[in-house]
């Protein structure tokens, strides 16, 4: 029979019961409420009193769970799926301004793991998600080609969401922590030279020159410059003004840069349009990705240009091949070519749209007379 009490040093119910092994304990019901403090422990010695007989079912540890927060004035015990927590979470992070993007590279890891655990699975309890499960999906992802970047960025977004989970109280912790990170050699894209972007320039046709100069100048992504549309082109003022798709969140403030003269010259030889009238006509719209698409149109330009890719390892299954070069190296190339001149670090990301130093170091690329300039600057140790 359980017992309650109240000691002088606290203003909380203390109660004595029999777990579900027998052995009588103590333990705080956290109430000053005499009658709610029963409530409490009459609950823990069901429980306990079920599971030594074996018949405490999720079902029955739910309904007293239930039963319990009503009588204490807490409401009603609620318990979330695996698949409607993971969607609420993204579906609140796309309302809340998360990039068009980024919510897809989320949602792309959400239903993976979803599909890696079964329809059955993934309505169980979010509480119940372990760390094991996340690891044994990982290696899953890993050994169908992916990956380990790919991989470790699918745990990164459910270790989101589950911190999402733990700060709502439908989790006690993050299984995801213990999770470990895949270390990997990252294969980077590795930035033009000089006469490749001036004989990529000459071969180009008309509209990929434009692409060409926008990419080089502004390091803009394939879809963005591919997507540009004249109402964002400020010839006068030698302005763009755009929203990139790919931020840590939507600003309520557009992305305004600058354009170097060259690259207002290079669209003044473009058919003028106004409003929401592509600077690219055959490009916009286009995918990167595909055959036929934006990024093997520019694949076909190197080539002809003769320019030298390093090939990755090759991947099979779901992985791909990664390219040292690509449309990507323009941004490598923007902002190392500025990091080369010396432009402070916090010009160069706010033209690149970058929202952290740490990302913004991946793209910097000194060149070795830089180097050189900065080490003949240092005097010597003897």
């Amino acid at each position: 029979m359980a017992t309650i009490y109240q000691v002088s040093q606290s203003p909380n119910w203390i109660c004595q019961f029999r777990d579900a092994s027998g052995k009588r304990v103590t333990r705080s019901t956290r109430q000053t409420n005499r009658n709610k403090a029963q409530k409490v422990v009459e609950a823990w010695e069901n429980a306990s009193g079920l599971a030594c007989k074996h018949e405490l079912t999720r079902a029955a540890a739910t309904k007293i769970l239930d039963e319990l927060m009503r009588q204490t004035g807490l409401g009603t015990f609620h318990e979330e799926s695996i698949t409607s927590f993971l969607r609420g979470w993204l579906k609140g992070r796309s309302e809340i301004g998360r990039s068009i993007a980024t919510t897809k590279r989320y949602n792309s890891q959400i239903e993976g793991l979803l599909a890696f655990l079964g329809p059955k699975r993934a309505e169980g309890s979010i509480a119940s998600l372990t760390a094991s499960e996340l690891e044994a999906w990982r290696n899953a992802e890993i050994e169908s080609g992916k990956g380990a970047t790919t991989a470790n960025f699918g745990v990164a977004t459910i270790r989101a969401a589950l911190e999402a989970a733990k700060r709502k109280g439908f989790v006690l912790s993050n299984q995801a922590d213990a999770v470990e990170k895949i270390q990997t050699k990252s294969e980077e894209k590795e930035p033009f030279t000089a006469d490749e972007m001036v004989t990529l320039m000459k071969i180009a046709p008309k509209e990929w020159r434009g692409m060409i100069a926008i990419g080089a100048h502004l390091g803009l992504r394939i879809q963005d410059a591919a997507d540009m549309v004249w109402e964002a082109i400020d010839i006068a003022s030698a302005t763009m003004t755009f929203w990139p798709s790919k931020t840590e969140s939507r600003s309520p403030k557009a992305l305004v840069v600058a354009m170097h003269d060259e690259l207002v010259e290079v669209l003044r030889e473009l058919p003028q349009g106004v409003g929401k009238a592509p600077l690219f006509p055959s490009l916009c719209g286009k995918k990167p990705g595909s055959g036929g698409g934006l990024s093997n149109q520019f694949k076909a330009l190197m080539e002809r240009a003769g320019v030298v890719v390093k090939l990755g390892k090759e991947k099979k299954g779901k992985g791909r091949q990664t390219q040292s070069k690509g449309f990507h190296s323009f941004r490598h190339t923007m902002i190392s070519r500025m990091a080369d001149e010396a432009v402070p670090a916090d010009v160069r990301k706010s033209i690149a749209g970058h929202s952290s130093d740490e990302i913004h170091n991946r793209y910097v690329h000194l060149s070795l007379d830089a180097q050189r300039k900065a080490i003949s600057k240092m005097k010597g140790i003897q």
